[in-house]
């Protein structure tokens, strides 16, 4: 539902108080993709160093917050929509606060079961959506309908900050004071930073009469809002989903395993660099897929967004000296930000914006269990095979199939047109 502004929903000098929500969910994201997403490849490393552990279980731990991912993205779709976001960003920020915790005191010694690293990845994958896309849609949904692709990307170059910052600042922490007091230190800045966001900003227009009327009105909409049977009848969604799973897999694969992929050639520090590369690359690649998106069909741009990052994949795999591997991780980087932003684009050009949380939700939860099959696989891939090129391989080959699919989706699309 899409409130009109309220003349309390303007600060002082006229600013309109959605982009001060905007500005929040830049907040929220920092922390999500910085910590919860682009963190990953980093901890590997210091935690296989301390345990010894495989890759393959390593990276068996980290499946867990995707899986996490898929029951976290329904519920919480469910919980915005009938409590608005606020309950979501409270649990998002404490709980992968809580997670940062734990790994100080897994690395530390004082946690040493699998099954206890395991669980504490499950902690911060049932977070991440409080703080990513389903909670930062959530929250300024209701403040824009003309300018929202403009404030998701104000919000969402918050995931490029927080995916060029903190794995540097990880390694550096770390290097000085030790992962655990890093850890611990990220920790309780994220729930200092991420918190008054929630009680302050996240709410929905026009105050409090607003919010009571917003929760009076959403078990009537949502009653007259398109089914999931509908959604998982249409063949044009199983395209559509399939071709967003597909290359978000191969997208959250790579990120994973890229500061293990790159720690040989470059060294740890320099693998922490790469990953900035990557994630302020995704912060022009963004605005340039908003630039486009009026000049071509979204499953055009779609399908050469993923041949983009399957071209960087393969560019990693030619190696070469570390200048090359920069520009690889760049270009592989270039679309990060693109491929999180189509699921609901796409959704939204196929079906319309009627019961688009219910088809979000859905896609979302197939694009988070894609997701840690491919982290887990690649890092069973690598154990069988010793080197990480199959692996690369095997991911670039998801972004191929994801255009094919998603193009196959497009013709479809315009043949539905021109019959109407």
């Amino acid at each position: 539902m899409t409130f009109d502004p309220q003349p309390d929903d303007r600060a002082a000098r006229g600013i309109y108080r959605g982009w001060w929500v905007a500005a929040g969910c830049f907040v929220m994201a920092f922390y999500a993709w910085g910590v919860g997403f682009y963190g990953h490849g980093f901890y590997m490393v210091v935690l296989g160093r301390s345990t010894g552990w495989p890759a393959a279980a390593l990276s068996g731990a980290v499946a867990g917050f995707w899986l996490a991912n898929v029951a976290a993205s329904l519920a919480f779709g469910r919980l915005t929509d009938r409590f608005g976001a606020r309950p979501a960003v409270v649990y998002g920020t404490l709980a992968l606060g809580a997670g940062c915790f734990a790994l100080a005191a897994f690395e530390a010694g004082f946690l040493d079961a699998h099954w206890q690293l395991f669980a504490i990845f499950i902690v911060m994958g049932s977070a991440y959506p409080g703080l990513a896309a389903v909670a930062i849609s959530a929250s300024l949904v209701p403040w824009f309908k003309r300018r929202l692709g403009l404030a998701l990307g104000i919000a969402l170059t918050g995931a490029s900050g927080g995916g060029a910052v903190m794995p540097p600042l990880m390694e550096w922490l770390s290097a000085r004071y030790g992962f655990g007091p890093a850890m611990t230190g990220i920790g309780a800045a994220l729930i200092l930073s991420t918190l008054p966001v929630a009680l302050f900003l996240v709410r929905p227009p026009g105050g409090r009469e607003a919010a009571r009327e917003q929760g009076a009105t959403a078990s009537a909409a949502a009653r007259n809002k398109p089914s999931a049977a509908r959604f998982l009848g249409d063949f044009r969604f199983w395209l559509v989903t399939s071709a967003c799973s597909l290359s978000l897999g191969a997208q959250v694969g790579f990120l994973m395993h890229q500061i293990p992929l790159l720690q040989g050639p470059l060294g740890l520090s320099g693998a922490t660099w790469a990953v900035s590369v990557a994630a302020l690359s995704a912060a022009a690649g963004r605005f340039v897929l908003g630039a486009l998106s009026g000049r071509f069909s979204l499953p055009v741009l779609a399908a050469g967004c993923y041949m983009v990052q399957a071209l960087g994949l393969l560019l990693l795999l030619a190696g070469g000296p570390p200048a090359l591997l920069f520009v690889a991780s760049a270009v592989a980087g270039f679309v990060i930000g693109c491929i999180v932003m189509l699921p609901p684009l796409l959704l939204v050009d196929s079906f319309g914006a009627e019961g688009h949380g219910t088809a979000y939700g859905m896609t979302a939860a197939a694009m988070f269990v894609m997701a840690a099959l491919a982290t887990a696989a690649s890092g069973w891939l690598f154990d069988a095979t010793g080197a990480y090129s199959w692996p690369l391989v095997a991911l670039a080959g998801l972004h191929v199939l994801a255009s094919l699919l998603v193009l196959w989706h497009g013709r479809r699309q315009r043949s539905r047109e021109v019959v109407r």
